[in-house]
């Protein structure tokens, strides 16, 4: 059985798509997140592609600029259903061509949408025939609720469930909604699914949105590999979150001992402005395509 006190030699992470773009970029930007994260353990090198955005073309765009070809790619995670994390697949896997697994929750083909002000479909462009179609172009849905290794030191947090949730994160800070047997229900995105890579440093967790709480999930991260959290990267949704949630994260966060903050995409200005003031320019970073992260760090 693999073990998560496996600990990988190296981390390197490519931000192939985010919201900003950074700037006096040549790197497109769109809405989402799309990292390509090449891990090296024992001489051993893996590349995850963790989410594909709204659009493959920026994507494509960007790795071509960054000298790397999409067929080195070996797995792909997505971390939830929404379109901004997903509408991507498909057209990255035409360029991939051959067999690779896809890990996902088992609702990531859910209808979801909010209804304030007005209807907006959030996802997924996972219907039936696109997971066909991902399996026609060589995908393997590997759709699991519970944590999943993908190679010694790396791990799929699983379904963070309610009552694995801190309190304060109990209540999304967006208002969904999904479809389950022709009734409308309150959606807690509970297909979100995050990334744990434990260093010599210590964990490194990869979120997409954080749906379910970036605090709740370094938390799961935490116990099924025992290890301390070293950085934090990806979209932490504190966008629409009031301050007092916001600093309670950052303060949480903070006194677990997390050294580096990576964050853009949902997690808004306002959190943005607070994890610079408490973190400073050694800890904390925004993201944008075209970044590249190496880790551990000092």
């Amino acid at each position: 059985m693999i073990s998560a006190d496996e600990e990988v030699d190296m981390i390197r992470i490519y931000v192939l798509a985010e919201d900003y773009a950074g700037y006096n970029s040549p790197f497109w930007a769109q809405h989402g997140i799309s990292f390509l994260i090449e891990v090296k353990l024992n001489g051993v090198r893996r590349r995850i592609l963790f989410d594909t955005a709204s659009y493959s073309e920026p994507i494509l765009f960007n790795m071509r600029i960054l000298g790397i070809n999409p067929k080195t790619i070996d797995m792909i995670v997505l971390s939830h259903n929404h379109f901004d994390h997903t509408g991507g697949l498909l057209g990255i896997m035409k360029e991939i061509d051959r067999k690779v697994p896809i890990f996902a929750h088992p609702n990531i083909f859910k209808v979801s949408f909010a209804i304030e002000p007005e209807f907006t479909y959030a996802g997924p462009p996972l219907g039936k025939r696109t997971r066909e179609e991902a399996e026609r172009l060589g995908g393997t849905w590997i759709l699991s609720r519970d944590p999943v290794y993908l190679m010694p030191g790396v791990f799929t947090l699983g379904e963070i469930k309610e009552e694995e949730k801190v309190d304060f994160e109990r209540e999304t800070t967006t208002s969904l909604y999904k479809l389950k047997d022709g009734k409308i229900m309150k959606d807690s995105v509970e297909d979100e699914i995050g990334l744990g890579i434990t260093t010599k440093k210590g964990l490194v967790i990869i979120s997409g949105c954080s749906h379910p709480g970036i605090v709740s999930m370094m938390h799961k991260a935490i116990k099924i590999s025992g290890h301390e959290t070293y950085a934090v990267i990806g979209g932490f949704h504190l966008i629409n979150a009031d301050k007092e949630r916001i600093q309670n994260t950052v303060k949480i966060l903070k006194d677990l001992g997390v050294r580096k903050i990576y964050t853009g995409h949902c997690t808004g200005l306002k959190a943005e402005s607070i994890f610079l003031e408490e973190y400073g320019v050694r800890g904390f970073r925004k993201l944008h395509s075209g970044m590249v992260i190496d880790l551990p760090r000092p």
